[in-house]
């Protein structure tokens, strides 16, 4: 009984997931941008004021964990998406360029690219964190 519980759940968790996906430009008006605080049951996560809703479908896991750095060296130009897996929220994105360093530290509350910090947001350190990359073409990028 207990496996059948778990089996529905995980297969609930999965359609959110796909559900929440979206391959659409996440950029698209300032009607689809986040407030800084995303209220959940548990409490309150912080979000940077320009991250996307959604991490889009194409865009795969290079890094995941609770409790420790994070790190990722773009392989490509593209842009990275830091979710709070915990609280099911997008939290940061942004563009990077091929071999840009990408830092996550949690217990220090630092995101960096190259060493530079990018915002200045509370990260629940105990929550489980999940970092994404997505390519794109290099003569679409903008900075």
């Amino acid at each position: 009984m207990a496996t059948l519980r778990n089996l529905s759940f995980a297969g609930l968790l999965g359609l959110g997931v796909l559900a929440g996906c979206s391959s659409s430009d996440r950029h698209s008006s300032s009607s689809e941008r986040r407030d800084r605080d995303v209220a959940l049951s548990s409490g309150r996560v912080e979000v940077d004021p320009n991250t996307a809703r959604k991490v889009p479908r194409d865009a795969r896991v290079v890094d995941e964990g609770r409790g420790g750095t994070l790190g990722y060296a773009a392989r490509g130009d593209g842009e990275v998406y830091l979710t709070d897996a915990s609280a099911q929220a997008v939290i940061w994105d942004s563009k990077v360029r091929d071999g840009d360093r990408i830092t996550v530290d949690p217990n220090r509350n630092r995101i960096e690219i190259n060493g530079r910090e990018q915002t200045r947001i509370d990260l629940k350190s105990s929550d489980r964190f999940q970092l994404y990359f997505l390519p794109t073409d290099s003569r679409d990028y903008r900075r």
